[in-house]
């Protein structure tokens, strides 16, 4: 009887539907997930609902289930291209949950990538990390259109994607400690546009709804997460569908008719970015971001928040691997297409800046097969890692305990054979989650590569418990994991041999310094 109590009080299930099922009771009425041995699965658990004729805006509280929601389904995506099992009604998160019972478990929280515009929350297995005694949940939230819309209106003042994500974070503190979870200790994570989203996290205007944070290959600052609004991209994507719209209002009643499979497809091919904005205020509707990424200071809220950030060794290495001379000779250009993208110079001083980056990476070397990792260096440095550097400084300088990473393991890499081998983007995620086959990566059998996913989830896990990814040293994790302070760069390369090094590319760091110090005010986002 004591037992059951216990079981009771911490909200868990009660009740046993064969052999495989179970039952917990929240708020929001029973859920019924599935028992996998030694944890549990929730999927699909809706945490709002989407108002389909006004898709674009304002979610509402998902209604009380009247009876036992059957959380079995990881498959239910948002409308994106390339998925043909998606809903409107896409709003659903997935919890993973140990089989503890004695004790409060901390969350992670996981915000996937996909440059707003693809991925999902069931392709993020979460079995290897909650063998740590810690709860994993997913969440799905709006992409492309639904998601991002950045208008003079203010039922779509922008953002709606990063709403549905603090959506999603308070149905977790409501809900979580039905799951067993504390929601005094959640930790939000994500990985390149998911990262950038919890880097904004802190400086959103919305009551802080995490104690710690981990960013990997995403910043707020990178190149593209952050554009200015477009206040006609409503107007323009009904003109997709021959529609001339007479004003914002009357494009976004015709799109909202329309099937969003369909919308995203012609959104995807018209080449339009539609990204995070500092929103339009606008009387009686609260925003979410008001400040641009260049200028993001919340000391109160960010000091002694434990944030784990880093990014892999070659971020774009993928990019110029095994590409052919066509592929380089369409990329000649390519110093002066990326500045003129972000920066407002004048034809002269654009010829001329561009022409100081290329000779910086390349000296008087064309574009091609013999610079490729030197063009594979600056996609990386321009679009994420100096983008990294600049928010681990700005972390550091506001409070934050910061700890700092480069994960140079190719242990699984389908390039490892070429020279000059780096760690492409998402090659990390292989080594914390049981990834959807839409990455493309091997499964991982060697010894050396469990080895390398238990070092992973590991250290993730310490962080999400402790704040502390190696609160004490083993054979597993022979390095103590310095905090980043004020006046140093220190960082643990993540790799065979687990090392702590110092200032990491800082050359190349110091040229982006400068530039920007320079030029900062051209920056598209502001002028």
């Amino acid at each position: 009887m004591r037992v059951l109590q216990l079981l009771a009080l911490l909200g868990l299930a009660l009740q046993v539907f064969g052999e495989d099922f179970v039952v917990v009771n929240t708020s929001k009425g029973q859920i019924k997930g599935r028992d996998e041995g030694s944890y549990n699965t929730f999927f699909g658990i809706p945490y709002a609902r989407v108002d389909e004729e006004k898709p674009f805006g304002v979610s509402s509280p998902y209604p009380h289930f009247t009876e036992p929601f059957e959380a079995t389904d990881s498959t239910i995506n948002c409308p994106q291209v390339n998925l043909a099992h998606s809903s409107i009604q896409c709003l659903r998160l997935n919890i993973y949950v140990p089989k503890k019972t004695d004790k409060k478990l901390p969350v992670m929280v996981w915000i996937h990538g996909g440059s707003f515009i693809f991925g999902s929350a069931g392709i993020y297995g979460g079995q290897y990390l909650v063998q740590h005694d810690i709860i994993v949940v997913t969440i799905n939230y709006r992409l492309g259109p639904y998601g991002f819309l950045c208008l003079n209106d203010p039922e779509v003042p922008g953002n709606q994607g990063l709403k549905d994500q603090v959506d999603a974070l308070k149905w977790v503190q409501q809900n979580i400690e039905a799951f067993g979870g504390d929601p005094r200790k959640v930790t939000v994570a994500g990985e390149s546009y998911g990262g950038g989203s919890v880097d904004l996290y802190m400086y959103l205007n919305t009551r802080k709804l995490f104690d710690k944070a981990v960013v990997q290959s995403g910043t707020a600052q990178a190149d593209a997460m952050f554009l200015k609004p477009d206040y006609r991209a409503a107007i323009k994507l009904a003109a997709l569908f021959n529609y001339t719209a007479s004003n914002t209002k009357d494009a976004l009643k015709f799109l909202a008719q329309k099937d969003p499979l369909e919308l995203m497809k012609e959104f995807n091919s018209s080449g339009m970015l539609l990204r995070a904005c500092k929103e339009k205020k606008f009387k009686g509707v609260q925003s979410l971001v008001t400040d641009n990424p260049l200028h993001l200071c919340k000391p109160k809220k960010v000091k002694d928040t434990p944030v784990l950030f880093g990014y892999n060794s070659k971020e774009a290495f993928n990019i110029i691997a095994n590409q052919t001379d066509d592929f380089f000779a369409s990329n000649k250009d390519v110093f002066i297409k990326e500045l003129n993208r972000t920066f407002n110079f004048n034809r002269k001083e654009l010829l001329q800046i561009a022409s100081i980056v290329k000779k910086f990476y390349m000296g008087s070397k064309a574009v091609g097969q013999d610079t490729k990792l030197a063009l594979g260096d600056f996609w990386a440095d321009f679009r994420l890692t100096h983008a990294t550097e600049a928010s681990v400084t700005r972390l550091v300088d506001q409070g934050a305990k910061v700890y700092k990473y480069v994960f140079s393991y190719i242990g699984n890499s389908k390039f490892k054979n070429i020279p000059g081998v780096g760690v492409y983007h998402t090659e990390e995620l292989q080594y914390l989650f049981e990834l959807g086959e839409e990455f493309g990566f091997d499964p991982l059998v060697e010894p050396e590569q469990i080895q390398m996913r238990e070092r992973m989830t590991t250290m993730w896990a310490n962080f999400v418990k402790h704040g502390n990814p190696t609160p004490e040293t083993s054979d597993l994790l022979p390095v103590r994991w310095e905090r980043v302070p004020k006046d140093s760069r220190p960082y643990l390369n993540i790799d065979v041999t687990m090392e702590m090094f110092e200032d990491v590319y800082h050359d190349r760091v110091a040229f982006w310094d400068l530039l920007w110090h320079n030029y900062w005010r051209k920056s598209k986002i502001l002028s």
